[in-house]
């Protein structure tokens, strides 16, 4: 029996040891990674900052370049306009978009009027022609338009 309280004591012995080379091993491995989690904190904060300081330069640039040299936005104003304006500018939406941030140098007037005049959108239940009534080109592109009803009704 006595032999077998030692090989017990030594079993429970080796276990102690074990277990306490693992505590240390795991508490040295959670201080490292704590150690590394604050400096990554701290990298990402700065990376943050450093990030926010060029969103801040880059904006001071483009507020002084020349606003007027590209297409920023489209108006549209319907004369008389028999729907609400929130359908039609969804309807002639893809052709306003192909306009924005075009060059004003590089756009001509009957191009913006062929883009629009005689075009066929539906809106609601029925179809209309597009018809031009006036342009104004800058950044701030505007368009007068007038709907005239084609046929009676689409069938969805």
């Amino acid at each position: 029996m006595n032999r077998d309280t030692r090989s017990i004591a030594g079993l429970i012995l080796g276990l102690a040891l074990g277990s306490a080379a693992v505590q240390a091993h795991t508490w040295q491995m959670r201080h490292l990674l704590s150690s590394q989690a604050r400096l990554s904190q701290l990298d990402a904060q700065h990376w943050r900052q450093e990030s926010l300081r060029l969103r801040d330069q880059l904006a001071v640039i483009n507020r002084r370049s020349e606003r007027k040299t590209y297409v920023q936005t489209v108006n549209l104003e319907v004369v008389k306009n028999p729907v609400p304006l929130i359908d039609v500018e969804a309807a002639l939406e893809p052709y306003t978009e192909s306009l924005l941030g075009v060059s004003l140098a590089s756009i001509k007037l009957s191009m913006i009027y062929q883009l629009f005049e005689h075009r066929r959108v539906v809106l609601g239940n029925r179809v209309y022609q597009v018809s031009v009534k006036a342009l104004l080109v800058a950044p701030d592109v505007t368009i007068l338009l007038h709907l005239n009803p084609v046929g009676r009704s689409h069938a969805s």
